[in-house]
């Protein structure tokens, strides 16, 4: 195994509590990840299993250098994982430089992807809309356009950052996107279940920060909206593909970047964070407006443009990455709105962050970082791609549910993403059984799914019921034997 250490610096710094608590260390393993090189300009990249083997991938569409800029990039582009840090490349189609969103939009069981691009130069149906959704097949390399009906909105320049959310709880995903750059503001398309897509909401003009995700802010059920975008930052969903902004307390702007949700508290709403002047600025919606959220420990000043809430040592509480101008560092959570440094990452200059993401793509039950910033001189900088993989050994068994999160609303029909870590063993292949109780914690359960793969997200329809008592029930399977179990909840089916 080649590892990586260029440009690396982390610094472990345990926290000053009574409680034993796992205090992540990584190390870089990119070795497999340099090809094809990068160029510059925004992307994003998703990391999720495409091709159903339990391992998860990584997929993008490139940045500027796609499709064939002074670049190898092109297409839908997929790095296939492994479990163990090694990945194999298969690029497919003549497009690129946008946003990418994985989910199953037509529910057959594989993953489709929705894209926002620049370049839409392939001359031919699949790469030739500024916004595109396409049907995977679980080979990761072979694409069919599902897209009639998107990009027709007046969205004329390109589109950047795309996210999949079932908006309206019809039992199928949706989908948003911001402009790439000025005009074309941003945009919301519901799934009409055919390969037909119809516009719900969206804006010309304006700004973007190419930042665009779904949240639950409000504790209703209906997703919400967050944009980097001059025009707005949140958009509160009514549960039909409309939404109205919800901006009000907010400092700065208008244009807010370095955007991440996440339920700090457990009651059911996900607290909101972005970067203003450098330093991390988190807020919680009243009902009403945004309230300032008391925290200590997070900086107060820095040169920050990226933040990722993520449960980075499986403690059940949510940490905070930060990343900018090649700096950046986990903040672990400690309860009561209490966080403590924990490490620190370095790369070279100038170090301007374009992607910050994190999953578990080795199995050890804890989340790695995927990292891709600019590095070089004034004239031969270039984005570059790292991972960071936590160095913990799995040497037992371990299962923790991620979302839904404590008190969580979900409408009922609507689909979700159930997410989980787990702790495997090396050499073992496991898959997962789920199964719902709408009566408490002891049942009685229903099976949702089973033989699914342990790859840390399973998209499920919530039943046609209502209760206040919903529990999930996880059930880690290897070799016909129960290795671990895991429960989420309360959370409420409305």
């Amino acid at each position: 195994m080649d590892i990586f250490l260029l440009a690396l610096s982390i610094k472990a710094q345990l926290p000053e509590e009574p409680q034993a608590i796992h205090v992540p260390a990584y190390l870089e393993d990119s070795a497999d990840l340099q090809d094809p090189r990068l160029d510059g300009g925004s992307l994003e990249i998703e990391i999720a299993d495409l091709h159903g083997d339990g391992h998860l991938d990584l997929v993008m569409i490139g940045d500027h250098g796609s499709p064939g800029i002074n670049t190898n990039q092109h297409g839908i582009t997929v790095w296939q994982g492994n479990g163990a840090g090694r990945w194999l490349l298969v690029q497919t189609g003549q497009f690129g430089y946008g946003g990418i969103a994985v989910g199953d939009v037509n529910n057959d069981g594989f993953q489709d992807v929705g894209y926002g691009m620049h370049h839409n130069y392939s001359g031919q149906d699949f790469g030739d809309q500024l916004l595109e959704v396409a049907l995977g097949d679980g080979s990761a390399a072979s694409w069919t356009p599902w897209d009639d009906g998107l990009a027709t909105s007046g969205e004329t320049w390109g589109m950047a950052a795309t996210d999949f959310g079932d908006v309206d709880a019809d039992g199928d995903l949706d989908l948003a996107s911001i402009s790439f750059g000025c005009c074309s503001g941003v945009h919301v398309y519901r799934n009409l279940g055919t390969g037909q897509w119809q516009s719900s909401y969206g804006f010309l003009g304006g700004n973007s920060g190419e930042e665009c995700f779904f949240a639950e802010l409000n504790g209703d059920g209906h997703l919400d909206l967050v944009v980097a975008s001059d025009q707005v930052t949140v958009l509160l969903g009514d549960g039909t593909g409309s939404f109205q902004a919800a901006d009000g307390g907010l400092p700065g702007g208008p244009m807010r970047t370095g955007l991440s949700a996440g339920d700090l508290d457990f009651d059911g709403r996900q607290e909101l964070c972005f970067i203003l002047a450098g330093a991390p600025s988190v807020h919680r919606f009243d009902g009403q407006q945004w309230q300032p959220v008391a925290t200590q420990g997070l900086p107060a000043s820095g040169n920050f443009q990226k933040s990722l809430w993520i449960d980075a040592n499986a403690d059940g509480r949510l940490d905070l990455w930060l990343f900018g101008r090649g700096e950046g560092g986990l903040w672990l959570g400690l309860g009561n709105g209490r966080f403590r440094r924990a490490n620190r990452i370095s790369t070279p200059g100038p170090g301007y962050v374009e992607v910050l993401r994190a999953a578990d793509v080795d199995h050890n039950g804890f989340p790695d970082l995927l990292l891709v910033a600019e590095e070089g001189g004034l004239f031969s900088s270039r984005n570059r791609l790292r991972l960071f993989r936590e160095t913990a050994v799995a040497t037992s068994w371990d299962l923790r549910v991620t979302a839904p999160w404590r008190r969580a609303v979900l409408r009922a029909g609507a689909v979700h993403t159930l997410r989980w870590t787990a702790a495997v063993p090396a050499g073992n292949l496991p898959a997962l059984t789920v199964e719902l109780s709408t009566q408490g914690p002891n049942g009685p359960w229903t099976v949702l799914g089973a033989a699914i793969p342990n790859h840390g997200h399973w998209q499920w329809q919530v039943p046609a019921t209502t209760s206040n008592r919903c529990f999930l029930r996880l059930d880690l399977r290897n070799a016909g034997h129960s290795m671990a179990t895991a429960r989420c909840g309360p959370f409420e089916i409305r």
